[in-house]
């Protein structure tokens, strides 16, 4: 199979003729379907060296911005649909997953731009903006949504449908999260479940509590929160050591362990500019008496008071 027909499909050019010819391909054998998948990487991905250096992109790519050095290549998976190709007009899905340690930027065929933060997996169909604009996520995102009056723009997260139209906001609702929250930069979205409904307004966010199924909606008191992930930022306000050791987890790559439970409810407020986890922990400690060890991927946190 030609790689310039290859890349014709994967920018939605092909003819439906040209698409049973790719998918006959594929589906003759298993070499063929590793060498699409290959092509469908190399064509995605592009890695980036420099995360502060952050520009516009071509549409339909992924930039990576490490955190931490790893195979980054290998550990961006994207998941083709393919057990389904052989139906007419073949619908693929494809999926993205953001290991620990990094995040990534892409842009969607709509011109939408979408940041993914650590342990993020974000999920949309190939004909994605032909019909509909629709995407699912499980950890955190940050879109800035084009504007399309005729096509609404919805994030599927957990129980929750988040709709927008030509906005900018920020979801976080990872699947061991006992919450999702969506925070709005500018224009408004609408937060449904399947029995309530709440608007958003610029400057306002919405807590959706997930064993209650309830929303609670607040100001926003500082508008850094909306993104402060996408600018290399921790910005605390009275969270315990617990939440807060899940969110240096999925930045880091590492495993926190307490020596103590009571240890995960000390509070900790305050912001911490591009700093190393060693640095992290260092601010933490100067307003607590905690101790903390780094053994390989392991923080192991315990109290200097006897």
């Amino acid at each position: 199979m030609k790689t310039e027909l290859l890349h014709k499909y994967f920018r939605g050019e092909t003819t439906e003729k040209e698409e049973n010819q790719i998918v006959e391909w594929v589906e003759s054998s298993v070499e063929n379907k590793e060498h699409f998948l290959k092509e469908r990487m190399l064509f995605d991905v592009t890695l980036f060296s420099d995360g502060s250096n952050i520009q516009r992109k071509p549409k339909g790519h992924l930039y990576l911005y490490p955190l931490i050095a790893i195979a980054a290549m290998l550990a961006i998976v994207f998941v083709m649909d393919l057990p389904h190709m052989h139906k007419p007009k073949q619908q693929l899905s494809q999926t993205i997953r953001i290991p620990a340690g990094q995040r990534a930027q892409m842009d969607l065929p709509d011109g939408s731009v979408v940041w993914l933060n650590s342990q993020t997996t974000l999920t949309y169909d190939e004909d994605f903006g032909k019909k509909d604009r629709k995407v699912t996520l499980d950890g955190e995102a940050y879109f800035e949504v084009a504007k399309n009056k005729d096509k609404r723009f919805i994030v599927c997260c957990n129980d929750l449908e988040i709709e927008a139209l030509g906005t900018t906001f920020d979801v976080k609702g990872y699947g061991d999260d006992l919450s999702v929250t969506t925070l709005l930069a500018e224009g408004s979205v609408r937060v449904s479940n399947k029995t309530n409904t709440t608007l958003l307004k610029p400057g306002e966010k919405v807590e959706y509590h997930k064993h209650k199924q309830t929303f609670t909606k607040s100001p926003i008191s500082d508008l850094r929160e909306i993104d402060f992930w996408r600018n290399n930022m921790l910005i605390f306000n009275s969270a315990p050591l617990a939440e807060i050791a899940t969110t240096l987890e999925r930045m880091y790559g590492v495993k926190v362990v307490f020596d103590s439970e009571k240890l995960k409810n000390v509070p900790f407020s305050g912001t911490i500019r591009n700093s190393s986890l060693h640095n992290v922990f260092y601010i933490i400690s100067l307003t607590y008496p905690l101790t903390y060890k780094l053994e390989g991927d392991t923080v192991r946190i315990g109290s200097s008071i006897n």
